[in-house]
């Protein structure tokens, strides 16, 4: 894939709908970067509605699964994922503002970089996602997991997760509505319609006395909320 396509589907996945304005790089001529939307188009890695192109499902698998040089990878993603909670025996959850899976909440996780300990990748990501610089965390165990979507059973995420836990001293009360480029804040009881599915998972996980292994498949999430936008206004066009 061109640098340029790769470059818009980032954006898009960042933030949509955005104009061709909106994505169009100054250095790129207007007939250059047509081109390279159109092929987007015909390809099926974005799609254009009323307020602009947007990211598809398609495009965000691409984000997941290729790698830098544009060959497909067969390996999962490893991450760390720490459970948060405080005294009142609430959540920490973090609703996310970048796609995939905008406006969903989920727990403070993110990626393991080159040469970190696992211990070390969890506490930086804690303090990354939610400012808290936890002295100590608790090993949980691992969580293997899958999106399928629901009628294809195609593979849209697979992660393998290396969960810990926290308990906050206190209610943790500063914390809410605290915002970050990653997202916003909350304590959860977990009743929340758009809580993402391995977090209840997580949360039964961390109750066993020992760490264990578990690997499960969940109906893949409605990916972003102009989705259905999208479909509306192809409908509105027929």
């Amino acid at each position: 894939m061109h640098y340029i396509q790769k470059e818009v589907i980032s954006s898009l996945a960042r933030h949509a709908p955005q104009r061709f304005s909106d994505l169009q790089p100054g250095d790129v001529p207007n007939n250059t970067f047509s081109y390279h939307l159109k092929k987007l188009l015909q390809s099926g890695h974005i799609e254009l509605i009323d307020g602009g192109y947007v990211a598809t499902r398609k495009a965000m698998k691409t984000i997941q699964y290729v790698t830098d040089n544009d060959s497909r990878t067969s390996a999962p993603v490893f991450i760390t994922a720490v459970l948060v909670t405080n005294t009142k025996g609430d959540v920490l959850l973090l609703e996310r503002n970048k796609q995939p899976f905008a406006g969903w909440y989920g727990l403070p996780a993110g990626l393991i970089h080159q040469g970190e300990q696992l211990h070390d990748a969890a506490r930086r990501e804690l303090i990354e996602k939610t400012s808290i610089k936890a002295p100590r965390l608790q090993f949980a165990g691992v969580l293997d997991f899958q999106y399928l979507e629901q009628i294809t059973g195609d593979l849209f995420v697979h992660t393998i997760a290396f969960v810990y836990t926290y308990q906050l001293p206190g209610n943790g009360e500063q914390l809410e509505g605290y915002s970050s480029k990653y997202g916003k804040l909350l304590w959860s009881k977990l009743k929340n319609e758009r809580i993402l599915p391995e977090v209840n998972t997580i949360v039964q996980l961390a109750q066993k006395t020992s760490p264990i292994i578990e690997s499960i498949n969940y109906d893949e999430p409605t990916i972003t909320g102009w989705t259905e936008a999208s479909k509306n206004q192809r409908l509105r066009k027929k």
